[in-house]
């Protein structure tokens, strides 16, 4: 009885969306000079961003799913080839700009 309680639960429509993970990433070096500019938290070499549908200022309307390091491609899903102007930050969940978390190089 448990099982079939928990089926009906699970009972929803879902779009199947494939996932590809960006493997080839350099292991030895995290992002250099990258930061968010609302938190100042600075991602790592294990940080991921998802190609999805979500409520952000890019007025981005789909996504194809792809799991991917988004400074790696400075923006751009490797999947769908969109170019994401904005980047939510994984700790403060705040939107900035993409290029406003590259910091310059101060000779």
């Amino acid at each position: 009885m448990m099982g079939t309680a928990m089926w009906l639960l699970k009972r929803e429509t879902t779009q199947d969306v494939d996932i590809t993970v960006d493997i080839n990433q350099d292991e030895d070096d995290a992002p250099a000079r990258i930061r968010c500019p609302l938190c100042e938290w600075q991602p790592d070499k294990r940080s991921r961003w998802c190609c999805v549908r979500t409520p952000s200022p890019e007025g981005f309307f789909g996504g194809c799913g792809t799991v991917w390091d988004t400074f790696s491609t400075r923006g751009r899903c490797p999947g769908c080839q969109h170019q994401w102007r904005w980047t939510s930050c994984l700790r403060c969940s705040g939107w900035s700009l993409h290029e406003d978390w590259y910091v310059e190089q101060r000779d």
